[in-house]
């Protein structure tokens, strides 16, 4: 069964609901809701069915949300650790995508992933202070040499 969180734009601030009501609501089984009571969901349980008040489910989500995790401008990502890392020997490499924004790469510090993040143009000379950061080519096409190597065996004669 596919996991999905309760929308909590769905509550209503100023209503009350029944463990029912706010299952049906939030798209979860009754049991969640249940479950929710058990662990710290104030609710009103002096009579039956229990009530629940719209602002109390509102901020017990606000409360169970996780704070985002910032990266700094020299930290990446690392999907493995969970956590913004520092790139492993402070070395990125630094492909532009279009003239105003490109893409770090660099290798985490404590798991040895490739991790990835766009980043802005203008702020890469704040980003080599903090870190060094390498600028790699590709390799080049045969239309970017000064003397292309063709395929000569066209002009050699056939000997039989």
């Amino acid at each position: 069964m596919a996991r999905h969180r309760p929308n909590r734009r769905a509550i209503k601030q100023h209503r009350n609901y029944t463990v029912e009501e706010a299952a049906l609501t939030l798209n979860v089984a009754k049991g969640s809701v249940r479950r929710w009571l058990k662990h710290g969901l104030p609710h009103i349980s002096e009579q039956r069915p229990f009530l629940i008040l719209g602002g109390d489910l509102i901020d017990f989500f606000d409360k169970q949300r996780k704070p985002k995790q910032r990266c700094q401008p020299h930290e990446l990502y690392c999907f493995r650790c969970r956590a913004p890392r520092t790139a492993a020997g402070g070395l990125m490499d630094y492909v532009p995508r279009t003239v105003f924004s490109g893409q770090l790469s660099a290798i985490c510090e404590d798991c040895g992933t490739i991790m990835h993040k766009n980043v802005s143009a203008s702020k890469l000379p704040v980003l080599e202070r903090q870190a060094e950061v390498s600028f790699p080519h590709g390799d080049p096409r045969l239309t970017d040499m000064g003397k292309p190597s063709g395929n000569d065996h066209f002009e050699k004669e056939l000997t039989a």
